[in-house]
């Protein structure tokens, strides 16, 4: 099933906490039914609705090769942060950009 475009969806967009709204890098703060010509498709929105973003899905946070059994990534911000940290449980910041994954279609 296809879903429509809207910017709740696009990579672009970051909702915003205090109310229902998205924040573009493009367009600023818009209304998350709006849609510009610059929307590309998020291929993780079906699977991420409603769930806030986590420093460890950000392209500035480096992890640690180490695997963890509790599912925990530790790392560190290359943008803010000198001490490694937990990114699986610290929301991400501002400056918030999805880590490109190569397998998502």
């Amino acid at each position: 099933m296809k879903q429509r475009k809207t910017c709740d969806n696009c990579i672009r967009g970051m909702r915003i906490p205090v109310n229902d709204d998205i924040l573009c890098r493009e367009k600023g703060a818009v209304s998350p039914d709006y849609v510009c010509t610059r929307h590309k498709q998020d291929p993780m929105s079906n699977y991420r609705q409603g769930v806030p973003n986590k420093c460890a899905e950000c392209e500035y946070f480096i992890g640690s090769p180490d695997s963890h059994e509790d599912g925990s990534m530790i790392g560190l911000c290359r943008l803010f942060s000198v001490r490694q940290y937990d990114g699986t449980r610290k929301k991400a910041c501002s400056k918030f950009s999805r880590k490109y994954q190569a397998g998502a279609s």
